[in-house]
């Protein structure tokens, strides 16, 4: 046994963990969105319509739909 234990197996899983709930988050929304009729590709979490790129004429991506912050910088 190690001598100096890194709890690298316990991190793995518990991200793993977390990327298979966020990803099951992510598949009910869309799932939500496509049973109201909405196109998930256009729309957010809460059916307002993504804004627009001019330049492609494509939505923003979004990294998180649910994002709760008041536009404030992280870690600020």
């Amino acid at each position: 046994m190690a001598k100096f234990f890194r709890g690298d197996k316990r991190r793995r899983e518990m991200d793993r963990k977390r990327r298979t709930e966020e990803k099951q988050r992510r598949v009910a929304m869309r799932r939500d969105l496509r049973a109201r009729g909405l196109d998930p590709d256009l729309y957010d979490s809460n059916g307002n319509l993504r804004p627009v790129d001019p330049a492609t004429g494509q939505p923003h991506p979004e990294a998180d739909d649910d994002d709760d912050t008041d536009g404030a910088e992280p870690g600020a």
